[in-house]
């Protein structure tokens, strides 16, 4: 988006609004987190408890387990959430792509279920490791799968993968999903600011342009990269 000197154009008043009310949400959510694992833990620090006393009936020990383990992926869960709004600075270093896949579907997981989108993750048996940023890393995954997911919607087949592989000496991980794909006159226009193949209050169309400059700061290429019609791939290559 340009004006005709040539420089960037000012955002409008509705998509300074959109950009606000996303960092506003994203601070409450981080604190709302906080507060869910504060009584989580004392749930599981009761279950504990209980755990240890030996006059319950069988019954009874085996629904406290059962309540303890909920409450242990609840709080995992939650941690991911944390970890990923907590505001920190660029950090380069060895970045576990298998783990980095896994940790965006978990992420995604509720999501996912509520679309009745079937996720996948196919990841070579040992870990597959680039120099980078692992939080803009995750960033631009987290981004692909969102862009799928809206991409899926009122599809009849809506399933998502994520493709980790070496190729040619190099690195590829590629995210697909069986969606309407994106039409040939719109495909140069797909990593533009503010451009979306789709419309709405939330639709920003800032998601691809974000995760084009994220790969780049960490030495990758984002690409468009549909194999057919009613397919839709974007990749993310590191050369070997």
């Amino acid at each position: 988006m340009t004006d005709q000197g040539g420089g960037h154009a000012a955002l409008n008043t509705s998509q300074l609004r959109q950009i606000n009310r996303l960092a506003t949400t994203a601070r409450m959510v981080a604190s709302l987190a906080h507060e869910l694992n504060n009584s989580l833990q004392v749930v599981s620090g009761l279950v504990a408890l209980l755990g240890d006393r030996t006059d319950l009936p069988a019954d009874a020990a085996a629904r406290i387990q059962k309540i303890g383990g909920q409450a242990d992926k609840a709080s995992a869960a939650i941690h991911l959430v944390v970890t990923y709004t907590r505001e920190l600075g660029p950090e380069t270093g060895a970045v576990n792509l298998s783990a980095l896949a896994e940790q965006a579907l978990s992420l995604r997981r509720y999501n996912l279920g509520r679309a009745g989108i079937a996720a996948t993750a196919s990841v070579p048996p040992d870990p597959v490791v680039v120099t980078g940023d692992g939080r803009a890393l995750l960033q631009v995954l987290l981004n692909l799968v969102i862009n799928a997911e809206e991409a899926l919607a009122n599809q009849p087949q809506r399933q998502l993968r994520i493709l980790l592989e070496r190729v040619n000496g190099g690195i590829r991980m590629a995210v697909s999903d069986t969606g309407h794909g994106v039409a040939e006159a719109l495909r140069a226009h797909i990593f533009e600011p503010f451009f979306s193949t789709r419309t709405g209050e939330r639709v920003l169309g800032l998601g691809l342009p974000v995760a084009l400059a994220l790969a780049g700061q960490s030495g990758a290429q984002l690409t468009l990269d549909d194999p057919g019609p009613g397919t839709t791939t974007f990749a993310v290559t590191w050369p070997g």
